[in-house]
Formats: structure tokens, C-alpha cells, sequence
């Protein structure tokens, strides 16, 4: 047993903390990537350019991050709880019904952004087939009214499987004595949700919440196929990929702008994970 712990903390060490660590020390570099090209000790720099009007489209970055979070994990949780609640039975249907649900969770983030633009293409895809009967024509990921809506949905259904999941084993958790003696009271349906299934569904909603808002935080690929940042879609994530290998790569700012948003997220989790242990003990004691 404690060879595997080892294994598996030299791994962590590994590919966790030796990244993270040389990452910090690149932030404080003018390394360019570039094989000859010196390198040298440059401070705090990367940091002031961050802060200042040096590099445009960082604070903009997190007012679009901020807006892809709030919208990832509210829809994400909304409509995973939703789907739990009606494919939880054991028929084939529902089976039939939670594994295509889960399934975008396997697809690889290429093949989900890809499908998603030849479904949403400006000159002949469904979606404009289906928009222009009603006389609405968009770019759709090509247009700053529709790119986010639309990044924030695709995000959520590629892992909306994965919340479904967690919620079902939450509901599962339920006793039925409770649902039935709540329904000889005359309880209504939405009472039930809000006073019964809400409440004791408690750590299903920490671990859900925590894994979207964690998830998109740090979501770059997706958007990186989708839009590459572009309609108003650059976040934290996007700024950092293209700071550091867009058009005029700087590794040395790109390390620091996943500084900054690894502080963020720490920045976020913390409080949140604290706000939801302490939302548990209250619904639950």
C-alpha cells in the first residue's frame, strides 16, 4: 500500500508541483521559447504589464471569465438537478436517456467544438436553417451577441453528464418514506423540491458547484476551438494560451497571466468551499 502512496505522490510531485513551481519562476523571466534567445531576470515586469494599459484585454479577460462562471455553473446545475430528477428511474428509457447525457463527457474537446460550429456554421447549418425561418441571421460564434451564449452552453453540455450523475446518487440517497409522507401532508411538487430535495441534496450541490466553477475557471481548449478568445470569449484561461504561444509568444508574461489566475482560483475556491461546507451544516443539522 505505501509503495503506491509513494508512486503516486512521486507522479503528483512530478507532473503537479514541478510544473507549477517552474511556472512561478518563468513569470519573473523574459523567456520567449525561442531556442538561442537569452533569458534573463526580469522582476516583477511581467506583473506591472499585466496591471497596466501594457496589455490590453486582461481586465476584460476576467469580467468575460467572471461572466462564463456565474453562467457555466448556474445552467450547468440548474438543468443537471432537472435531468436528475426525471431520468433517476431504473426503466430502459431512462437509462437509454442518462447514458446519451453522459456521453458528450467521453468526446474529446475537439470533437465537441468542432460539431457544435458545423451545427451553428453562418451559411448553412441547421441552426441557421432553423433561426432564418423565424428571419434572425447571425455569425453565431462568429458574432459578439451570440459567441459567450453560446461557448457557456456548449460547455455545459459536455459535462452535464457528469452533474446528472452526482444529483441521481444524491436523490438516490432520499429515503421514499420521506416523498410519501410529504404527499399524504398535501404537499405540492415544488414544495417537496425546495423544503425536502434541495435541502438534503446538500454535498451533492458542494461537489457540483465546485467542480463547475473550478472547471471553467480554468476552461481554455473548448473556447480555444470554438472562438480562440475572439467575441468577447477571452478569458483568463484564452489570454493566457495566446499571451504565451498566440502570434507574439512571451512565456515569460503567458507565465504569469496562469499565476494570476491560479491566485483567482484559489481566490474563489476557498471562501466558496468554506460558504458551502457552512450552507451543509445548516440544511442538514
Amino acid at each position: 500500500m505505501w509503495a503506491g502512496v509513494g508512486v503516486g505522490a512521486a507522479f503528483y510531485v512530478m507532473f503537479g508541483i514541478v510544473p507549477a513551481v517552474a511556472n512561478f519562476v518563468v513569470s519573473f523571466t523574459n523567456y520567449s521559447g525561442f531556442p538561442g534567445t537569452p533569458t534573463s531576470f526580469v522582476g516583477f515586469t511581467n506583473y506591472n504589464i499585466l496591471f497596466s494599459t501594457q496589455a490590453p484585454g486582461f481586465i476584460s479577460s476576467i469580467v468575460a471569465t467572471l461572466i462564463f462562471v456565474v453562467g457555466v455553473t448556474v445552467v450547468q446545475n440548474a438543468v443537471g438537478l432537472a435531468l436528475a430528477h426525471r431520468l433517476q428511474g431504473e426503466g430502459k428509457t431512462a437509462s437509454a436517456l442518462r447514458v446519451l447525457a453522459f456521453f458528450p463527457i467521453v468526446l474529446g474537446v475537439t470533437v465537441v467544438g468542432i460539431t457544435w460550429l458545423l451545427l451553428f456554421d453562418p451559411v448553412s447549418s441547421p441552426a441557421q436553417v432553423v433561426f432564418g425561418a423565424f428571419g434572425i441571421h447571425s455569425a453565431f460564434f462568429g458574432a459578439n451577441t451570440w459567441a459567450m451564449t453560446l461557448v457557456i452552453i456548449v460547455q455545459v453540455w459536455q459535462n452535464l453528464g457528469f452533474t446528472m450523475a452526482v444529483y441521481i446518487g444524491g436523490l438516490k440517497t432520499i429515503p421514499a418514506s420521506i416523498y410519501e409522507a410529504a404527499a399524504l401532508d398535501g404537499v405540492s411538487a415544488w414544495q417537496r423540491l425546495r423544503s425536502i430535495t434541495w435541502p438534503m441534496m446538500a454535498p451533492m450541490v458542494s461537489v457540483n458547484v465546485l467542480f463547475a466553477v473550478v472547471g471553467s475557471l480554468t476552461t481554455y481548449n473548448l473556447i480555444y476551438v470554438l472562438t480562440d478568445g475572439a467575441f468577447g470569449t477571452n478569458t483568463l484561461g484564452m489570454f493566457a494560451f495566446n499571451t504565451a504561444f498566440g502570434q507574439s509568444a512571451d512565456l515569460g508574461l503567458g507565465a504569469a497571466v496562469t499565476t494570476a489566475l491560479f491566485v483567482v482560483a484559489v481566490a474563489v475556491a476557498i471562501p466558496l468551499v468554506a460558504m458551502l461546507r457552512s450552507r451543509e451544516r445548516r440544511l442538514l443539522a
